[in-house]
């Protein structure tokens, strides 16, 4: 009965670590990689007909135009959000892989790690999506042109509708975190020192390692959900009818190269934001060891 209560307990505190080290993340993220974020999605949305000649241009133009904290438009949502989004992906995660790996007396494999990623991905998609929804219409608001006043604002202007009209293609998006956690499990095997621990030097750059798998495997996925995204919730009828109408728009548009457009941004985002997110997590495990 005791042995019950303890290992009860032992389970209960992972579990509260997982989303404390989640919270701690997603905030040292957020501050990293927003500006990137911001050029990303101005990037993705205007097109190769947009305003924009490119990344130097986006970045030059918005800071002339807007000024420099122009770059951190849209930042609250993801600075409260993204800790919320990583506090439950990594609690999410941490339980998927105990329910996918019962047997404790052997490691996990990386195979189950991916499929752990990957349907933690769906469940998080559920989180994400509306958060990262209002983030994305508040960052494509240019000087003269203002739909809304903040996040409150934009939450009751598009509903709860609005909110979740990209639900399907940010589920595929973050599926995508089967590559996120098996990178990283692989990054942390090639760098972890002989005693098995893990400097912050190394989780930085096996965190921008996990980023940057994560990316390369959906970004795709990423640019059609910034477009559904950022559709003015008032415009009738709409511009895209879903996620394969608005593929078929970019293919016509901009041809293949119209799925990576911001790539460069994000790319340069990855390493800091990611870095900063697993040096977080692993500076909280140690904060609150089991």
């Amino acid at each position: 009965m005791v042995l019950d209560k303890m290992i009860a307990s032992k389970e209960t505190r992972e579990k509260i670590r997982n989303f404390i080290g989640g919270f701690a993340s997603g905030a040292a993220s957020t501050l990293a990689g927003h500006p990137f974020d911001t050029l990303k999605v101005r990037l993705q949305t205007e097109g190769s007909t947009g305003r924009f000649r490119g990344l130097a241009h986006c970045f030059t133009t918005t800071v002339k135009e807007e000024g420099f904290f122009a770059l951190y438009k849209g930042v609250t949502p993801p600075l409260l959000g993204m800790s919320v989004i990583n506090s439950c992906m990594f609690g999410a995660m941490n339980i998927v892989k105990s329910k996918i790996h019962t047997d404790k007396s052997t490691p996990i494999s990386l195979g189950e790690i991916m499929v752990s990623g990957a349907i933690t991905g769906w469940i998080v998609s559920f989180v994400a999506c509306p958060i990262e929804t209002v983030k994305s219409k508040l960052q494509v608001q240019y000087t003269g042109v203002k739909l809304y006043n903040g996040p409150i604002d934009c939450i009751k202007k598009i509903g709860i509708r609005g909110l979740y009209k990209a639900l399907i293609p940010t589920g595929f998006q973050r599926n995508s975190l089967y590559a996120y956690f098996g990178c990283y499990e692989l990054a942390q095997r090639y760098l972890r020192r002989e005693d098995g621990s893990m400097t912050m030097g190394r989780s930085f750059i096996a965190g921008g390692i996990a980023g940057t798998g994560f990316w390369l495997t959906n970004f795709p996925f990423d640019v059609i959900r910034s477009r559904i995204m950022t559709m003015p919730y008032n415009e009738s009828p709409p511009r895209y009818k879903g996620m394969i109408d608005c593929a078929k728009h970019i293919y016509r548009v901009d041809g293949l190269k119209g799925f990576w457009k911001g790539f460069s941004p994000c790319l340069l985002r990855t390493f800091p934001a990611n870095g900063a997110t697993f040096v977080a997590y692993e500076c909280v495990m140690k904060f609150f060891p089991m």
